[in-house]
């Protein structure tokens, strides 16, 4: 290939790049052209879906406890449950759904290192971070993690995944020890 046609080549594809790069969407188009499409993601992780009854989750909740697969917290408030293969060391998930709704609407919780302490350099939240994004990318499919500005300001971006009525939100604790999880139903945004 002569050298005109590798400038040729290198032009066109910085052209491409830039016009690629030239509009971004914004985390509020993403919204609006998701709940526009009218396509509802329910599903969550474990068998728990957007709008479950309270009722239900409690009983479903009783159920996978005795199947070893849920856990309770020392306070008996939060549903723990672990993953000991699926990342690079064993995780912690620690959840509960918002109680002020009779049926699943949001899930707060987080993620955490089994073996996080401030001496572990190799098991910062910002690299769980990383891991479950990838990780929910496969699992849940649809659009890709956006980069969003931190809500709580401490670090310099959250990852957040739209896809239909489902918004999936990833971001570090200020100490950096876990993973803030929510999982929320946009068609109760705007009620």
């Amino acid at each position: 290939m002569g050298s005109s046609n590798k400038i040729f080549w290198a032009v066109s594809m910085f052209t491409i790049l830039i016009l690629a790069c030239a509009h971004r969407q914004t985390y509020n188009e993403v919204v609006a052209e998701e709940l526009a499409r009218k396509v509802r993601f329910d599903s969550l992780f474990h068998g728990l879906y957007f709008d479950m009854p309270m009722t239900e989750f409690y009983e479903y909740g009783y159920e996978m406890n005795q199947k070893g697969i849920f856990f309770q917290n020392a306070m008996n408030v939060e549903v723990i449950v672990h993953y000991d293969d699926e990342y690079s060391s064993p995780v912690d998930f620690v959840f509960f759904p918002d109680e002020k709704y009779p049926s699943i609407q949001i899930i707060r919780g987080y993620m955490k290192y089994r073996r996080w302490s401030p001496f572990a350099k190799d098991l910062t939240a910002a690299k769980l971070q990383e891991e479950i994004k990838e990780i929910f990318e496969k699992r849940y499919g649809g659009r890709q993690f956006m980069k969003i500005v931190h809500p709580e300001g401490h670090w310099p971006y959250a990852y957040v995944k739209v896809d239909g009525n489902r918004k999936i939100l990833l971001y570090r604790s200020f100490d950096d020890q876990k993973v803030e999880l929510v999982f929320e139903n946009l068609d109760n945004m705007f009620e």
